[in-house]
This record gives structure tokens, sequence and C-alpha cells, in this order.
């Protein structure tokens, strides 16, 4: 019965989504993509993640501004329960963005929270975005 809930949840949120990766909890959006070149990412293979942006309320935020966590979760969301992976993002001044580097235990759909706060004297309002993706296997 769990596996048709999954599938409905999937369908439902577009297990298609090849490029980009969006949330949106209404007030809050933002995208974050995958390496390489936003591919869906791969079980066991170690993948860079990285905020393409944030808007709240209808305004842009620099993702620079935010002390900004990802968790992923193959079953239930809740703040009772570990995810199955999860980075703290950080700025690479090689890069230019704000990433960090996940390794997906198992394939399939995930659960994408963004958990972000504003680093100190920021103007970033604290919010929550969630999303689904799907890993693939390796």
């Amino acid at each position: 019965m769990l596996y048709y809930q999954w599938l409905a949840l999937v369908l439902w949120f577009g297990l298609a989504l090849a490029h980009p990766f969006q949330g949106s909890g209404g007030y809050v959006e933002g995208q974050v993509d995958f390496e390489p070149n936003d591919a869906p990412p791969r079980a066991g293979v170690p993948t860079v993640a990285w905020i393409e942006y944030i808007r709240i309320g209808g305004k842009h935020f620099n993702p620079r501004d935010c002390f900004c966590t990802l968790m992923f979760y193959q079953g239930q969301v809740s703040a009772r329960v570990q995810p199955d992976a999860q980075i703290r993002m950080q700025f690479n001044p090689r890069t230019g963005r704000v990433e960090g580097v996940v390794l997906f235990p198992k394939p399939g759909p995930y659960f994408l929270v963004l958990l972000g706060r504003p680093l100190p004297g920021r103007p970033l309002p604290p919010f929550i975005m969630q999303s689904i993706i799907q890993v693939l296997p390796r």
C-alpha cells in the first residue's frame, strides 16, 4: 500500500522533472540544482547540490545570505525522523555558488527539505522549502 502512496505522490508532484528541481511552499520559492548539468542524482555517487535562487514573498534573496541545510527523506518527513541524507550548504568561492556534496544511499523518490535562516546581519527571513526529487540507480 505504501508503494502506491509514493507512486501517487511522485506522479502528483511530477516525477519527470528533469531540469530544474524546484520547490515551492506558496510564499517561498527556490531552485536546487544538481551536478553535472542539472541531471538527476545517482545513488551511491557523491553529487554536488547547489542553490540557484531563493524568492520569499516575491522578493529575491542572495543564497550567500543563507545558513542553509538540505535534508533528504525517503520516508516520513518529521523532526523526530533522521533524514536519509543531509548537508550544510556553504559558499564555494571557486564556483561562486552556495553548495554541498550529498551521497544518496538508495535510488528512488526523496523529499527534499531546504531549511534556511539568515547569516548574522543579513536580510533573509527564515524559511522552509520542500520538493520531491528522483534519485536514479548507480
